[in-house]
């Protein structure tokens, strides 16, 4: 049985002018940040308004500072960085990518430049190292020109029919056709530019979209069986096998959240909410 949906927030980490967390489960009201904020959907995608405009689909986001803007979650699960206005990288986004304008959206997905594993582990284990390696993987390839870690086209295009094919629906052999490559092929290119096994990449997928779902309110075995898994028992194995982390823990984990200040000098955040008129009716510090 489903529960009412809730808003779910990890942890919140706080390093010196740098912040972060995921989200996942919720429409925002309309609201703005004393911070730029980066959106990085980790699933599929996200839905925006920024200062009363449409709403519109991403991947990922730049957000000024103080950009009044509403986030729906959109069944998915994003990472929010948060950076202090006033520091270099900041500075440099503004320069190069914001102009004059209150938001950029980047046309390539950032998770291309993210090694799979450590984006997977980032949202299941509070582990401050980590996630701060991923933040500074996603801010070096924003404010400074770099390779991603795979180039074939085959296998972007992969990676993208595993992002929107509904797990319990995805097989090799799907994925091999979609390509135009044979099974052999797909496996062993997959391996060469991505740095893990097809079929594990899937299983993150699979385990991804069944913590989503154990995020939005649904019990374990039905996040089992919507992922495509056969049982909650297939599902808690290979949770355990590939990350050491049961489903039950990860749901202690997710109901015990903790603001975690890394740094001596923490990032000062204030978030303002907004009411109808686009006037502040609370401020948050």
């Amino acid at each position: 049985m489903k529960v009412p949906s809730k808003p779910y927030r990890s942890n919140f980490y706080l390093w010196n002018g740098v912040s972060a967390m995921f989200f996942s489960s919720c429409v925002t009201v309309p609201h703005s940040h004393n911070t730029m904020q980066i959106i990085v959907d980790i699933q599929d995608a996200f839905k925006c308004k920024v200062n009363g405009g449409e709403w519109k689909i991403y991947r990922c986001l730049i957000l000024r500072e103080n950009a009044i803007h509403q986030l729906d979650t959109n069944d998915s699960v994003q990472l929010l960085i948060y950076l202090d206005a006033d520091t270099a990288v900041a500075g440099i986004l503004k320069e190069k990518l914001l102009l004059e304008s209150d938001l950029y959206a980047p046309e390539s997905s950032l998770r291309s430049f993210i090694q799979p594993e450590d984006l997977q582990r980032a949202i299941l284990e509070p582990n401050p190292e980590l996630l701060l390696k991923v933040i500074n993987n996603i801010l070096g390839m924003l404010a400074g020109p770099q390779d991603p870690y795979r180039t074939d086209d085959r296998i972007a295009k992969a990676e993208e029919i595993i992002a929107i094919t509904p797990p319990g629906q995805l097989t090799i052999k799907y994925l091999s056709e979609q390509v135009f490559l044979s099974e052999s092929r797909l496996r062993a290119l997959f391996k060469e530019k991505v740095g893990v096994p097809v079929y594990k990449y899937i299983m993150w997928r699979k385990i991804r979209y069944a913590i989503n779902q154990i995020m939005a309110g649904s019990s374990v075995l039905e996040a089992a069986i919507q992922a495509g898994f056969t049982d909650a028992s297939h599902f808690h194995k290979m949770l355990v096998n590939m990350f050491g982390i049961s489903p039950s823990q990860f749901i202690r984990n997710s109901q015990n959240l903790n603001i975690l200040t890394c740094d001596k000098s923490p990032l000062k955040f204030e978030t303002s909410v907004y009411d109808q008129d686009r006037q502040v009716i609370q401020v948050y510090k």
